[in-house]
């Protein structure tokens, strides 16, 4: 499973969330046995601590996953109840059960156990109708790295890996260029290119700068994108989510 590799890759990262998850379901035990508004509000408090690390980890999960993490970016608009279980949903599409048994929490206690009420499953509909519709039939995704979105978009097609100018005459209209990143040099072939995938760099190196000069979508910080994606690789770059994943037809 996805997150599986996610959670080998950023074992520091889930290490430093445990006392944050603790928090956040600790404050809803509290919450459901005695519902004041001082303790609503804490829980509350609790869950929006956790929003940082989940919005990192969304970036791994495919959207049917991480639509639960997204919808808690309107926490304040729903009953306590909702927001409950929509916590309890994201946590629970994250697979992070050993780290759940280890803080003695139960896998979806609220989540599996209750109905959804209107509110929430019409937000979650309002959420997944804004989705483009961008999965064909016959088709499969694998999920190969993730970084950070430096110019929004979506594309697909041929990944090209170019370390240096020594091969740029054999890119095409419309591939993906991957690289480690990229120089003043890669303006050559800033037209010919659908996408950017870069190992390195932040939303201010390069590559990201280019990208949003030519309205190229771009990943940047991907730490091993030129060794995940192999030359000739059909794959989808979400550059909205921050996910490459290759495309088996």
């Amino acid at each position: 499973m996805i997150f599986n590799k996610i959670r080998i890759a950023y074992g520091e990262v889930l290490e430093n969330f445990k006392p944050i998850l603790r928090q956040a379901y600790q404050s809803i035990y509290i919450y459901q046995l005695n519902r004041t508004t001082e303790h609503e509000s804490q829980m509350r408090e609790a869950i929006k601590a956790t929003k940082e690390t989940l919005a990192f980890f969304s970036n791994h999960l495919p959207y049917s996953k991480a639509k639960y993490i997204f919808a808690l970016n309107r926490a304040d608009e729903m009953a306590p109840f909702d927001l409950i279980m929509c916590f309890d949903q994201a946590i629970f599409e994250m697979h992070v059960w050993e780290t759940l048994s280890e803080l003695k929490i139960k896998q979806g206690q609220w989540a599996k156990n209750n109905a959804w009420s209107k509110e929430l499953r019409d937000l979650l509909n309002e959420r997944q109708e804004v989705r483009p519709q961008d999965n064909k039939l016959n088709v499969e995704e694998e999920f190969l790295v993730s970084g950070t979105p430096a110019s929004r978009g979506r594309a697909q097609g041929r990944a090209y890996i170019a370390m240096d100018t020594e091969h740029f005459h054999e890119i095409k209209k419309g591939d993906i260029l991957v690289t480690t990143m990229t120089t003043p040099h890669f303006i050559e072939v800033a037209h010919l290119i659908s996408g950017l995938v870069t190992d390195r760099g932040g939303v201010v190196c390069h590559a990201a700068i280019l990208a949003r000069e030519f309205n190229i979508p771009c990943i940047v910080g991907c730490q091993t994108a030129t060794a995940a994606i192999k030359n000739g690789d059909r794959i989808r770059l979400d550059a909205i989510s921050g996910i490459v994943v290759r495309v088996i037809q």
